[in-house]
């Protein structure tokens, strides 16, 4: 059975101007002949409509929730579906703002030049080893001697490199 605006706008127990508004905004359609099917139109209505805005409205039908979890492809996602996500990235984008602020979240560049530098100086520390070690080494024949030289100059590199490390 289909209804007229009027009767429609009664049936939901609102004002028929409401009604016209919601069918001119495309929250409720009509038929070719102007007429309203109210059990597609009240779906329509739930989907459609800001729940702030919604009158309570008790019927014996009850709520089909499905359809409201699941966008329609042909028509897109409903009005409290698409709140929802604006509210979602809203709070993602909040989240990242403050841990950035907080120095909680740092810029993947930041970290790439980082790392750069550190292997950077940690190379250059362990080649210039031999340069600073063969001096040592000269004239020496234990090999164990010869050993802790060279111990002590990777862990007196090493130690530096942690010093730098720490003021990053």
């Amino acid at each position: 059975m289909e209804l007229s605006i009027r009767a429609y706008a009664r049936h939901r127990g609102v004002t028929e101007a409401a009604v016209r508004k919601a069918i001119r905004q495309g929250r409720v359609s009509k038929g070719k002949n102007g007429k309203i099917n109210p059990k597609t139109a009240d779906k329509e209505w739930g989907q459609n409509t800001d729940p702030a805005q919604i009158k309570a409205v008790f019927t014996e039908e009850k709520p089909d929730y499905s359809q409201n979890s699941i966008p329609n492809s042909a028509n897109g996602p409903s009005y409290q579906q698409s709140r929802a996500i604006k509210e979602a990235y809203g709070a993602k984008l909040l989240r990242l703002q403050f841990e950035k602020e907080s120095k909680k979240l740092i810029s993947i560049d930041d970290v790439k030049v980082s790392a750069f530098n550190a292997a950077r100086m940690t190379r250059d520390r362990i080649l210039n080893i031999p340069d600073r070690v063969i001096p040592q080494l000269v004239g020496k024949t234990n090999i164990f001697e010869m050993k802790e030289i060279l111990k002590a100059e990777l862990i007196k590199a090493l130690e530096e490199l942690s010093k730098i490390n720490e003021k990053l």
